[in-house]
């Protein structure tokens, strides 16, 4: 399950990467900085490696040990907490869709994300159980 959610997070940090209009700003390199998993805190292991890289619609997310993540994101930035939907195109979560939340503060990106079939969380912070994770990424400058 630990595999599944770190996957996931990652897939699920991999935060949208449609150019809705005025998202463009998602587009580009993006590090790992700050994330949590079923109210545990990520290992400064994980933390050091994670990248996010989104071009267009397609996320390509990097975590410590594991295999990179892709797919494509679907992003709604118009209601107050602004939604982000994820599947995976490859791995353990293939073909399966991710809801989540996001928000984007000068070059930091914060997603939150329930597991596969679970409703959409509410806020960015994650307990014990519950399947969810949240990553917190900083703009990579090019």
């Amino acid at each position: 399950m630990r595999t599944s959610i770190a996957m996931g997070l990652a897939i699920g940090l991999l935060f949208g990467t449609q150019t809705v209009k005025g998202e463009d700003t998602l587009q580009g390199t993006w590090k790992l900085t700050a994330g949590e998993a079923d109210g545990k805190p990520l290992s400064e292991k994980q933390l050091h490696d994670g990248k996010l890289v989104i071009k267009g619609d397609h996320y390509t997310v990097t975590l410590e040990g594991k295999e990179p993540a892709m797919g494509e994101q679907k992003l709604d930035p118009k209601p107050a907490t602004k939604t982000i939907d994820i599947k995976d195109s490859s791995g353990p979560n293939k073909d399966k869709t991710c809801l989540g939340i996001y928000e984007v503060k000068g070059d930091e990106l914060r997603v939150a994300f329930a597991p596969t079939g679970k409703p959409r969380p509410s806020k960015f912070s994650t307990t014990p159980d519950s399947g969810h994770w949240m990553h917190t990424w900083k703009r990579v400058k090019e």
